[in-house]
């Protein structure tokens, strides 16, 4: 990340500043950048109808609500964040996320007399990018702490994880509008902020002559969100 400047005769003044490409940052891993959606229709008292936490790495950085517009910074990784411009440009996009997700969440319960016990609905957005430059993205969603379906963003793919959810599946598949809102938010919206993140605190850990570490680590993918599926199964669907 960084050269010598020489003077007239050759020698070395001190170090240039110079800019970090995404190939040199992703060439030290593979990195991760998670969203989990939680969304009611009805929210307790005290409680909001949409919640979102934020993990790069596998550390979770961020607690946004979607209703009040407010963010809780979760570690000392989310205070820088949340001054930057990359999280500011954020805010809007959530918050659609979450309205979009809570609309589907109305639709289903009135379409299907199934659905009448899912009180809250929660998905999951993540991008990676890996160590060969290339990047992937998905959504997972499930109610009630149970994982059921995944759509998986580089070929428009649901899969069903849970038995007993096809319909759930069959419904989703067959709404471009919301297919193509996933794809663009997970492969569009998550890599871009992902690479952002990544440019903006490599730079700044170079400047100042530190070593990632701490609240950042490198590699891996979000840490484990469902309670209802085992972490072999899961384990299986990441790219």
């Amino acid at each position: 990340f960084s050269a010598l400047q020489r003077d007239a005769e050759g020698a070395p003044k001190g170090p240039v500043l110079t800019t970090p490409t995404l190939a040199s940052l992703s060439s030290a891993g593979t990195h991760s950048l998670c969203y989990d959606f939680t969304v009611s229709l009805q929210p307790a008292p005290g409680q909001q109808w949409c919640t979102v936490q934020a993990q790069v790495d596998q550390k979770t950085f961020l607690s946004y609500d979607c209703g009040v517009d407010r963010v809780k910074t979760l570690s000392a990784l989310g205070e820088k964040v949340n001054t930057t411009v990359t999280w500011r440009e954020q805010n809007t996009a959530l918050r659609d996320m979450g309205q979009m997700l809570r609309q589907q969440l109305a639709d289903i319960k009135a379409e299907n007399p199934r659905a009448r016990d899912f009180l809250v609905l929660e998905g999951r957005m993540s991008c990676q990018l890996k160590s060969s430059g290339c990047t992937s993205g998905s959504w997972e969603f499930g109610f009630n702490g149970q994982m059921r379906l995944r759509f998986d963003s580089d070929n428009r793919r649901w899969t069903e994880v849970h038995p007993g959810s096809n319909w759930m599946k069959e419904k989703w598949e067959n709404d471009r509008e919301v297919t193509e809102f996933l794809h663009r938010s997970s492969k569009g919206d998550c890599r871009a902020w992902l690479e952002k993140f990544l440019e903006q605190w490599k730079a700044e850990q170079w400047k100042a002559e530190l070593t990632p570490a701490g609240d950042w680590q490198e590699g891996g993918g979000c840490t484990y969100f469902w309670s209802g599926i085992s972490c072999g199964v899961l384990a299986g669907f990441i790219p």
